[in-house]
């Protein structure tokens, strides 16, 4: 019985992955960011990112899914944006590092799916949400 259990502990555990997150501000006109990041059980608070820094942060995925973390943005006068910048389903496939330049008209990365070498990696923006 404890062996069983022992086993189901380990294929929890083996079963989440570790995602290293990364916002970095690349506003076009070198404006400071102000972001807010949370998912439904942590909030990661505001943070100010003068231009080209970063904030980073860590977390394991949900063993059934839905993993999701979710941020807003402004800068300037401007409107509070937001976008999510951790969907599980999307993002599963790019492995456990993920990393967004935020600009002004909408937060990018490098997609690269595990398997496959760097230099094979697509430059993606999204649309704010």
């Amino acid at each position: 019985m404890k062996s069983i259990f022992l086993l189901s502990m380990f294929t929890v555990v083996w079963g989440q992955q570790t995602v290293d997150m990364s916002i970095t501000n690349n506003l076009e006109g070198k404006e400071d960011l102000n972001i807010h990041c949370q998912s439904k059980d942590n909030d990661l608070g505001l943070h100010l990112l003068h231009i080209n820094q970063t904030f980073n942060w860590s977390f394991r995925t949900n063993l059934l899914g839905g993993t999701l973390f979710f941020c807003s943005f402004q800068w300037g006068n401007g409107s509070l944006l937001h976008f999510d910048v951790y969907q599980q389903s999307r993002d599963i496939k790019f492995g456990r590092i993920c990393h967004w330049y935020i600009h002004k008209d909408g937060p990018c990365r490098y997609e690269v799916k595990p398997d496959r070498p760097p230099s094979e990696a697509n430059r993606k923006c999204y649309k704010w949400n």
